[in-house]
């Protein structure tokens, strides 16, 4: 709005101008026409005189006019010529560098690192944004191993950007990330931590440094923020929480309290109460451990769950049984089950059941711990000759999953499966 009336008022001014100098030059017609062909302009200088018809006087001092006007524009010209031609030097130097500067980035796009790095460090000193130039060959330099010559880019890039240090700062350390030097990527991130804690590229980048050098509290502690300001995809966060908590609850010093500090949704996920459980049956916290794994095992017949479950001990390993039977209800051709059941029913001395199981556990899955048990059972019951071929059918069994796991590493790698030994 404020545009348009300047632009009004402009065009008004303009109007009475051109009116004023309609009138004068009208003036200056009539008044001509008021003097005779035959008058003269006499010019007295001295002794002298000069005398001349006033049609000759105005065209000479319209030629003098003229000639005045060009020797000042030509003296102006030559004033001016140095300066100009300076300018002019200055900016073809400038698009030049800012055609290095668009030529280095596609190399860098292709891959072309070394052409990347030469092109992008042509004419920095007449580049516009130099800091770019410089951080481009950083990324140029380090792709090539040159982590020297990375560093001194990175240097030169906050030395001619000091205002862009926030910026420059977030480069330094993603470079630093990607090339596994964690300790020097934590320490560029914990400098710029004042900066930032709105911002979403640092709170990111701050998460997975964090993440890579085990440091999962501190992690933790911007997941909120991250959330926040949208760091990263959802899915990423997640994951990265999962992994968090997780870390936390395997290093904690304390399982109980670790557990206890977990979130409601950390806490059912199957893989933290696996490591819970693990940690209360190593320090022999059987009690425990069967609650909590009861109670995650009626919500998901987890494998690792199941195989924790009947690593227990229990003075009533019945009830124990008992309930690992209501579950097989449900799934009887659960191989797990069926070795959890089996080991109970060996606990409590019911070698009938407990040699059901176990078979059935061999002919579902062939699980060379059923093998062992079974072997365990016949030895106790002095039949050495079908313990003994038990034994050695485990062993076979046990050299086949590792044949097979062998074969899924390299179906993965080579994208070629290979025969599984045969027992």
């Amino acid at each position: 709005m404020m545009n348009c009336k300047k632009f009004q008022v402009g065009n008004k001014m303009r109007r009475v101008l051109l009116v004023i100098a309609a009138v004068i030059v009208g003036y200056g017609v009539y008044l001509l026409t008021l003097i005779g062909p035959g008058n003269y302009v006499k010019i007295y200088a001295g002794n002298y005189l000069w005398e001349m018809r006033l049609v000759g006087f105005l065209i000479a001092v319209a030629v003098f006019v003229l000639a005045l006007y060009l020797l000042i524009a030509l003296f102006r010209f030559a004033w001016r010529s140095p300066k100009s031609f300076s300018a002019w030097r200055q900016r073809s130097k400038r698009k030049q560098a800012d055609q290095n500067l668009g030529s280095g980035y596609l190399s860098l796009i292709k891959g072309d690192w070394r052409r990347a790095e030469k092109q992008l460090l042509t004419k920095t000193d007449v580049s516009g944004v130099p800091y770019l130039n410089y951080l481009a060959a950083a990324q140029a330099a380090q792709e090539q191993g040159k982590t020297s010559k990375r560093d001194e880019y990175l240097n030169a890039a906050l030395k001619s950007a000091p205002k862009s240090r926030f910026a420059i700062g977030l480069a330094k350390a993603r470079l630093h990330l990607t090339a596994g030097e964690i300790d020097q990527a934590e320490a560029t991130i914990n400098d710029l931590q004042e900066q930032g804690k709105k911002n979403a590229q640092y709170l990111g980048l701050a998460i997975q440094t964090y993440m890579a050098a085990g440091h999962t509290e501190q992690a933790k502690a911007l997941l909120p923020s991250a959330r926040k300001y949208d760091a990263l995809p959802s899915g990423q966060l997640d994951a990265i929480s999962d992994q968090a908590y997780t870390a936390s609850l395997s290093l904690g010093s304390s399982p109980s309290t670790a557990w206890k500090a977990l979130p409601k949704p950390q806490r059912a996920k199957s893989h933290n109460v696996a490591i819970y459980a693990q940690a209360l049956i190593n320090q022999q916290e059987f009690g425990e451990a069967e609650k909590i794994l009861r109670s995650a095992l009626k919500q998901s017949l987890d494998t690792d769950l199941i195989r924790l479950f009947g690593r227990l001990e229990s003075e009533k390993p019945a009830k124990l049984r008992k309930a690992v039977e209501s579950w097989l209800i449900a799934n009887p051709n659960n191989a797990e089950l069926r070795l959890a059941a089996g080991r109970f029913a060996m606990q409590e001395k019911n070698f009938e059941v407990a040699e059901t199981h176990l078979q059935s556990a061999i002919q579902t899955a062939q699980l060379p711990q059923a093998y062992a048990l079974l072997g365990e059972l016949y030895q106790s019951n002095e039949d050495s000759t079908k313990a003994l071929q038990l034994y050695r059918l485990g062993m076979a069994a046990l050299s086949s999953n590792e044949d097979k796991q062998l074969n899924q590493t390299l179906a993965l790698t080579t994208g070629e499966l290979i025969p599984a030994t045969e027992s």
